[in-house]
């Protein structure tokens, strides 16, 4: 045999040896793909999330097909066709893996009818087997859909709400109701269970003071399925008109006050620049605080710590008030502009400082604007905040009774003096302290509505003996 002649059986050798591999390889994968569902589920509604994997490791997918059946009628939801790849290729770049997460129900063309359904998914390779059709995988689930959203009963009349204050909301939900209570903007405050009353859940929640008096009140529920419904509450409320004030900012105050929050805050810089240190202090700083005071309310505990009005500090005047709209001058220009939510309350140096209202010290450190500050839980996400003071007595953790001296104030963090800035959050939302240092509306706005909501009007006039108390409500009658 000649070179030429052993040079072409060689390559038909080769040929003919990657073509029975390539057989081979194609017939001899007889293993289908596998089909993973990632989050299996046997219950759906509007935002119920189908996540599945679906891998070959042999040849590699051809097909992967989702589909809804329901009534005999067939609704594909993801269809995907994969690169073919050459016949006489080995593997090549054949996909192995495929990951798909979609929500069945958010598709428009999908109808939304109650009942059950099935969920069929299909997936083939690139195998031979099966007259060239492929390995298939098919799995199927049943699934139980809905589509209504819990039920939702009003029961408590409503009562006015003042831009800047509280107010407290009872009512039925049904008990598929995962998530439940009241929406004002993008605040939420969340409903609570009471199943010893005459009404199912309540809702303590705060009309914020920045918010337009127009901005609707709404009761919300969603189930687990995604189903919500909403209730708007005919809550009329009160527009209010805050006080402004013009503060000069000097470079002394900023030496005196700013330069202590950013040495006692890690995470801010100092800037080396009077006026930007106090613009982030008085800005980032601020917001930063807030976030914090929001997170705090999440751990509030669901119970009533509280007993009727709270206290404001003794024998205080005050400085200044709620919502004053603060314009702050650096140069005899303005530099910032921010609400006053709080109070200020002055007396002596040094004066000590009471605690408003039974409940848990929560927070006890050195906080950002606020320089030394306690919070204390009152429960239900009512929390009572005391900035600006020059000591503690009281620790994280420990039970306070209403009037206890809990520190002693100061002018600790963005304080021009001596004083004890006290604020009330529902929520981590800032409210009128007023309102809660007022007897007749704590009774009337607070606990006669869970006491009986039912009733139409506040009680007129006074009552005799005992007043204010929320917890333990008296049973239900």
């Amino acid at each position: 045999m000649n070179k030429k002649s052993l040079f072409y059986a060689i390559a038909l050798a080769i040929v003919a040896f990657y073509l029975v591999m390539t057989a081979f390889y194609r017939w001899g994968d007889g293993t289908p793909p596998q089909i993973t569902l990632v989050e299996p589920f046997t219950q759906a509604g509007p935002t119920t999330p189908l996540v599945l994997h679906v891998e070959d490791a042999g040849t590699g997918l051809q097909e992967v097909t989702v589909r809804l059946v329901q009534n005999l009628e067939s609704y594909t939801l993801a269809q995907e066709q994969f690169a073919a790849q050459s016949p006489l290729s080995i593997g090549g770049n054949a996909e192995h893996s495929y990951d798909l997460t979609l929500v069945p129900f958010d598709d428009d063309t999908i109808p939304k009818r109650r009942g059950a359904v099935t969920l069929v998914i299909t997936a083939r390779d690139y195998s031979w087997r099966g007259f060239f059709e492929g390995n298939w995988a098919r799995i199927e689930q049943d699934v139980a859909v809905k589509f209504t959203p819990p039920q939702l009963e009003v029961l408590s009349s409503p009562l006015p709400v003042s831009q800047g204050g509280a107010g407290v909301v009872a009512y039925r939900v049904s008990d598929d109701a995962q998530q439940y209570g009241v929406r004002i903007g993008e605040t939420f405050f969340p409903g609570y269970p009471n199943s010893e009353r005459a009404f199912s859940a309540f809702s303590l929640f705060a009309f914020p003071h920045d918010l337009p008096a127009s901005t609707p009140v709404l009761l919300v529920a969603d189930d687990s399925l995604g189903n919500h419904a909403e209730q708007r509450l005919d809550v009329p409320v009160v527009v209010k008109r805050w006080r402004s004030r013009t503060i000069k900012v000097s470079d002394r105050f900023i030496e005196r006050t700013v330069r202590p929050i950013i040495a006692q805050t890690p995470e801010i810089e100092d800037l080396d620049d009077p006026l930007r240190n106090f613009l982030q202090v008085n800005n980032v700083l601020r917001k930063r605080t807030t976030d914090q005071l929001t997170a705090l309310a999440s751990n509030s505990r669901p119970e009533f710590l509280w007993d009727g009005a709270f206290v404001q500090l003794s024998n205080s005047r005050v400085e200044a008030a709620f919502a004053d709209h603060r314009e702050y001058r650096y140069g005899g220009k303005v530099v910032d502009k921010q609400y006053h939510l709080g109070f200020d309350l002055a007396v002596t140096k040094h004066y000590p400082v009471e605690a408003a209202n039974d409940g848990t010290v929560v927070l006890a450190e050195y906080f950002g604007i606020y320089g030394n500050t306690i919070v204390v839980d009152h429960g239900y996400g009512l929390q009572s905040l005391y900035a600006h003071l020059s000591s503690f007595a009281a620790e994280k953790g420990e039970r306070v009774a209403k009037g206890q001296i809990i520190g002693a104030s100061g002018m600790t963090g963005l304080a021009a003096g001596d004083h004890l800035h006290f604020s009330l959050l529902l929520q981590g939302v800032q409210i009128n302290p007023m309102e809660w240092w007022d007897p007749q509306w704590v009774e009337t706005r607070i606990t006669d509505p869970l006491r009986d909501p039912l009733r139409k009007e506040p009680a007129p006039g006074p009552r005799r003996g005992p007043r204010n108390r929320i917890g333990p409500l008296p049973p239900a009658p």
